[in-house]
């Protein structure tokens, strides 16, 4: 019995003239960039969030020293989203303490609580700038998902 072609029949099975074509469409589907977007800003996102997790964690803890005279508070820029540790004084009507003038602080300290702020501060510095380049991959992640 000889098996007609239908077009049912045509549509499963495959010659080598189409096989490149539809091969191609692939292809050319795969470079729009539209694939890996949703899960890149998805990573990019969780990444923003941990960092400012680790931020608040980290000012958490320098307000836990007992009898401190300066602290890290986050703040917020609502314009861009970004967050950023700060050094603040402690007491009432005291407001932030600039970037170059908090060694001089740390020098009047105790040896070991003067190292711990040291390390502290370089710590608040590192997420700072992560923050900064986590936001940067998350706002370039929305853009190529557009």
């Amino acid at each position: 019995m000889a098996q007609s072609n239908t077009p049912d029949r045509a549509a499963t099975t495959s010659t080598c003239d189409d096989t490149p074509a539809r091969q191609q469409e692939r292809d050319a589907k795969a470079f729009t960039g539209r694939g890996e977007a949703p899960t890149e800003v998805r990573l990019a996102a969780a990444r923003v969030d941990r960092i400012h997790r680790a931020q608040d964690d980290l000012s958490r803890l320098t307000r836990r020293v007992r009898g401190r005279t300066f602290y890290l508070a986050l703040h917020r820029r609502t314009a861009t989203g970004q967050v950023q540790l700060r050094w603040r004084a402690a007491g009432p009507r005291a407001g932030h303490i600039p970037w170059n003038a908090i060694h001089t602080r740390f020098a009047q300290l105790p040896g070991a609580l003067r190292e711990w702020y040291e390390r502290t501060h370089q710590r608040a510095i590192e997420l700072n700038q992560r923050e900064i380049e986590a936001r940067l991959a998350l706002k370039h992640a929305w853009q190529r998902d557009l």
